[in-house]
């Protein structure tokens, strides 16, 4: 019973002196319990939207402000012609687009039925339908006030729907951004995290440090392999998406590559730093599970969307990358985006490793 007891005290105070893989087992639920809650819901709110008005009379007005004041939409733009459409689509993010025609309030006074056209951005399938889904609703609600304060019963809004970006409505258009966007964390950013903890924990690291060979040449050549790696798991995802599912990609290859090689790069950083506060290989595997793999999951864009989840978390969302490359590689596959209008997010990514790569060295410095 004694060594029974000895084994137990040993094991608790083994628990507690590792500060780092106690604190990841206590806060592991309640980040899970917090990040799940908030994130997973099939309702949106805010959902950007921008509006062409071509009749600009009382009732298009009023509808307006329906779409307005039901919670799901926030109108970013009142556009001046439909040319101004692709625009925001690829710059403003908007998620649907809404033309209302000329006459409409004659039309529903004397034809009894109106036409509006909707522009869906169908790179996400889920989302769009369920966006569809609010405007019906805003729709109906709006016509059967007017229908009573009008004393008709009959009129209608007959709705043209135009799919952007994947009329075709296939799935696959939305899965593959978030499957390279996974690969690449798991095979650069763990492995990468995981190999310089390894060299820490064995004491190697030490070893390589009071050689000749610069910090940065070490950090580099221990994360390259696995980059290309990470690279060539990636062109074979495109490959199959293009040859197999018909998955178009109407910006450059090269700059969809180059975009890659960034994210690659800035997911490298990150396995540097989780490194640099890993005391040993599970640290460094826990904490990227948790501090990156979850939130790519979750707070990207990639399953859930960011729109209708609380203001915090939004904003949590921005300081991964994510985010930024999920939707630079949309843009370049699907809406045909130039290298001038992934600028943004390319220097996002860049700056990330930047400021990532400079705090890791400093802290192999200090060991």
């Amino acid at each position: 019973m004694k060594a029974f007891l000895a084994i137990l005290q040993k094991e608790f105070i083994h628990i507690l002196r590792d500060r780092v893989s106690l604190f990841l087992v206590l806060a592991m639920p309640i980040a899970l319990i917090l990040l799940f809650g908030f994130t997973i819901s099939t309702e949106i709110k805010n959902a950007k939207i921008s509006i062409l008005d071509q009749s600009k009379d009382s009732q298009s007005k009023q509808l307006i402000e329906n779409i307005t004041a039901s919670g799901y939409f926030q109108v970013v733009n009142f556009l001046d012609n439909e040319a101004e459409i692709d625009h925001d689509f690829k710059h403003k993010q908007i998620k649907i687009a809404m033309i209302i025609p000329p006459r409409f309030e004659e039309s529903l006074a004397v034809e009894r039925i109106a036409s509006i056209q909707i522009i869906n951005d169908v790179s996400d399938i889920n989302i769009a339908s369920i966006l569809n889904n609010y405007l019906r609703a805003v729709f109906n609600d709006f016509v059967t006030e007017y229908n009573y304060q009008n004393h008709a019963s009959e009129n209608l809004i007959s709705i043209v729907t135009t799919m952007q970006y994947n009329p075709e409505l296939n799935s696959v258009y939305m899965f593959v951004p978030g499957i390279i966007t996974l690969i690449m964390i798991i095979i650069t950013a763990l492995m990468s995290s995981i190999t310089l903890a390894r060299e820490k924990e064995t004491n190697t690291m030490n070893m390589m440090l009071i050689t000749t060979v610069k910090k940065i040449n070490i950090a580099i050549g221990k994360v390259i392999p696995y980059m290309f790696l990470s690279l060539i798991s990636t062109i074979f995802i495109l490959l199959i998406s293009v040859f197999v599912f018909q998955m178009p990609i109407k910006g450059s290859i090269w700059l969809l590559l180059f975009l890659c090689i960034i994210f690659m790069f800035t997911a490298a950083s990150f396995g540097l730093l989780i490194s640099a506060v890993s005391k040993t290989q599970l640290d460094a595997m826990m904490v990227t599970m948790m501090g990156l793999f979850l939130p790519t999951v979750l707070l990207s864009g990639f399953l859930f969307p960011l729109d209708n989840m609380p203001l915090f978390f939004q904003w949590l969302a921005d300081i991964f990358p994510a985010k930024w490359f999920i939707i630079a590689i949309k843009d370049v596959m699907l809406k045909g985006a130039t290298f001038m209008e992934t600028g943004k997010y390319l220097l996002i990514l860049t700056g990330m490793s930047v400021v990532m790569v400079g705090f890791s060295l400093s802290q192999i410095d200090k060991r």
